[in-house]
């Protein structure tokens, strides 16, 4: 009934968030690796010797040594999260894919529902109440035939904006769930 949406789940907002969620946990692996690597401090620096009133420049190199911890706790750590958060990511399309799949039906069958709810069925339910007004103002039908055929017409016309109202929900589901990430 409406334009054909994307229905991929690539770029959807919740595979966005996942991927993203993947991105930090793989910079948490590189940022554990990183300090594993001992920093080097060099500093260069002034002393006055109080005893001979003179000023020394001085030169100072430092750098720990890791030998109780050499950060690979860390590591295993980022890496574990990194894996799950890989998992996730990879849960994640298949369930959006799975619900854009589900949604992309609701719509299908909610649009041949409204086609069949609006097409004949109405058309059909209009005419009846015409004639039955037509019938009855010509005493040919009696006030109840022309109720029965009035309360059919409404009856109808509201399956029809019933059928509708679901085609546009399945409709707006089917968008939340396709909506692109923003870049």
């Amino acid at each position: 009934m409406g334009p054909d949406l994307d229905t991929s789940a690539a770029g959807t907002l919740t595979l966005a968030a996942a991927q993203a969620d993947f991105a930090v946990a793989d910079a948490q692996v590189k940022l554990a690796r990183s300090q594993r690597v001992p920093d080097i401090n060099v500093g260069p620096g002034l002393r006055r010797l109080s005893q001979t009133n003179d000023t020394a420049f001085v030169f100072s190199i430092s750098m720990p040594i890791p030998l109780f911890n050499s950060g690979e706790a860390a590591v295993a750590q980022a890496s574990a999260e990194r894996n799950r958060a890989e998992a996730q990511t990879r849960m994640t399309a298949l369930d959006v894919e799975q619900a854009i799949t589900n949604a992309r039906a609701d719509a299908d069958n909610a649009a041949v529902t409204a086609r069949a709810a609006t097409g004949p069925a109405l058309a059909a339910a209009l005419e009846a109440a015409r004639i039955a007004r037509i019938g009855y103002r010509e005493g040919k039908f009696g006030q109840l035939d022309l109720l029965d055929a009035e309360r059919t017409l409404a009856e109808t016309r509201l399956a029809a904006i019933d059928a509708l109202a679901a085609y546009q929900n399945a409709r707006a589901q089917l968008e939340r769930l396709t909506a692109p990430a923003p870049q």
